[in-house]
């Protein structure tokens, strides 16, 4: 049997399917090892039938023979009306994954080691056991060095066993997940640098180089991001039908590119591209978060609330992590889009819950512009711009609504001073998407006082969900005192008993409720109340929050 690249290159299909039919479970090791994905690709149904029957005990201890079943069932349902491939596979990742974290140490070929404990990064990384899976990945990759297995550089045929960036690229998926940005860049970078030539070891770093483009798009390196897309071009084709699957993350960079630079044609074609939330992908926070910034700004809010729900609810994620960064995603769609849906109360609710997210914090910022409160904006936007490491897009949006409210409270200086900063973020004259949450006449006037061309001249966006005012409520602490007491069926006289002073200072503190709230009685100033979200405030012990109407 041949045993190189070369010769496989050479060999026809058939003679590569005679190897699969008639030959041992080596030699169909070899062969994935060799082809990689061009092996279930070309070969898929041939692999599935030699393997049938091959039992758990055998996969348990053949990590290289379970990964290419597992890509040759999956390849072999692509074509077909099942599909439940994919989570079949995830769930079989998972499950041995689990078995290989056991007892990685007792892999003694590089490529089992390899595999073995790539499998069991990705399984920890499914559960979101982030951690364990930096430990598992860090642990192999020390393994793999000093043992001297030649699986960085230089990259050679011999070593193709250890498919070159396979483990950098799943630990650096890990870490983007997880949030930890600078490990992520850097195992992917380390991912692109050992991955071989075309046409069969290219695939991780081709992975690698697309993340790396998604990196740097969602960060607002636009610039960045299209030399990452240059990039990934120059590496070579990946299978057609791992295609969508490898490189996912630079058609979302794309379509994030399309939205900073506010193209909603090419934004609709990239995300048409991506694909729904709903996919069994692990970058589907991605998705959700490209899908709910094209809805924010040229969509129906109210809609893609809707389908942030649904995706969430598919996901397992109602109550998302904010510690990681899928759950900061989903947190900041849910919040931009509560914001042009005018549901300025759920989103300061959002907002008081994850204070330490600069995302939320931006778009309650705002919330308080619109509403009227300028100050609160100010205060608000200055609070999220010194948290560490806002995304670019995210600092010039914060640097523009504080340069609207200090130009609502007549301070030019300071609004001029903020613009300026917001101009001199942008990656190029195209970036507009942070402008166009102003309203135009702001932008302009800003603009001039600050004698910097308008970002906004000549860049009609049609169909853009503009800003619109909305009035904000406050109930000062005691207010919200007294609404608690009269929520729990307590008279004037039994509340000013609770609180220590007169019933003529509660039937005060009452009327001016019913002011704020624009009722005229008890119950309706409680279905109100709870409408606006302000029992639950008094509920979870924030009185006195901002509430919208």
């Amino acid at each position: 049997m041949t045993t190189t690249a070369d010769d496989y290159r050479a060999a026809s299909d058939e003679e590569i399917r005679t190897t699969i039919a008639t030959g041992t479970l080596d030699d169909i090791e070899v062969l994935f090892d060799l082809l990689w994905y061009e092996l279930p690709g070309r070969f898929g149904p041939s692999v599935v039938d030699a393997l049938q029957g091959t039992s758990s005990t055998t996969y348990e201890q053949r990590p290289r023979l379970l990964h290419a079943a597992l890509l040759a069932h999956n390849r072999s349902r692509i074509d077909t009306p099942d599909s439940g491939g994919l989570p079949r596979v995830l769930h079989t990742v998972a499950v041995y994954g689990r078995g290989y974290a056991s007892r990685l140490a007792g892999f003694a070929r590089a490529g089992d080691l390899v595999t073995a404990g790539t499998i069991a990064v990705v399984s920890a990384r499914l559960r979101d056991a982030f951690d364990e899976s930096e430990r598992l990945g860090a642990w192999v990759d020390q393994q793999l060095t000093l043992r001297g297995t030649g699986h960085a550089l230089p990259w050679s045929p011999e070593h193709a066993a250890t498919k070159p960036g396979w483990l950098s690229s799943q630990r650096g998926l890990t870490a983007m997940l997880a949030g930890r940005l600078d490990s992520a860049v850097k195992l992917f970078t380390k991912a692109y640098i050992e991955a071989g030539p075309p046409p069969y070891a290219h695939f991780a770093g081709a992975n690698a180089v697309a993340n790396l483009a998604l990196l740097a798009a969602y960060r607002g390196h636009l610039d960045l991001a299209r030399t990452w897309l240059t990039a990934l071009k120059g590496l070579g084709a990946v299978p057609s039908w791992m295609e969508h699957m490898m490189t996912v993350g630079a058609e979302i960079a794309r379509a994030l590119i399309a939205i900073e630079e506010a193209d909603p044609v090419e934004a609709r074609h990239r995300l048409a591209a991506v694909g729904s939330p709903h996919q069994r992908l692990e970058l589907w926070p991605f998705i959700v978060f490209a899908h709910s910034s094209y809805a924010a700004l040229f969509g129906d809010p109210h809609a893609a609330l809707a389908r942030l729900d649904e995706a969430r609810t598919l996901h397992g994620a109602l109550d998302p992590d904010p510690a990681t960064l899928q759950g900061q995603l989903l947190l900041r769609s849910e919040a931009k889009l509560l914001l042009k849906a005018h549901e300025a109360n759920r989103l300061l609710r959002l907002s008081r819950r994850h204070p330490d997210l600069p995302s939320v914090t931006q778009q309650a910022a705002w919330a308080y512009l619109l509403g009227g409160d300028p100050h609160r904006a100010i205060r608000a936007g200055a609070e999220a711009l010194h948290q560490l490491h806002v995304p670019i897009p995210d600092q010039m949006a914060l640097h523009l609504v504080i340069a609207v409210a200090h130009l609502r409270t007549g301070n030019k200086q300071r609004a001029v001073s903020a613009f300026r900063k917001a101009v001199r973020l942008r990656a190029s004259d195209k970036h507009v998407k942070p402008f166009l949450a102003a309203e135009p006449a702001d932008v302009g006037l800003l603009a001039q006082l600050a004698e910097v061309p308008n970002p906004l001249a000549d860049r009609p966006v049609q169909r853009v969900n503009l800003p619109s005012r909305t009035q904000l409520l406050r109930l000062s602490p005691r207010e919200s005192a007294v609404l608690g007491a009269l929520s729990g069926g307590d008279t004037a006289i039994q509340a000013a008993a609770r609180f220590d002073v007169s019933p003529n200072t509660v039937r005060t503190q009452i009327r001016s409720i019913y002011r704020k709230l624009g009722v005229s009685g008890r119950a309706e100033a409680l279905a109100r109340a709870e409408e606006l979200g302000l029992l639950l405030d008094v509920r979870d012990g924030s009185p006195g929050g901002p509430s919208a109407t």
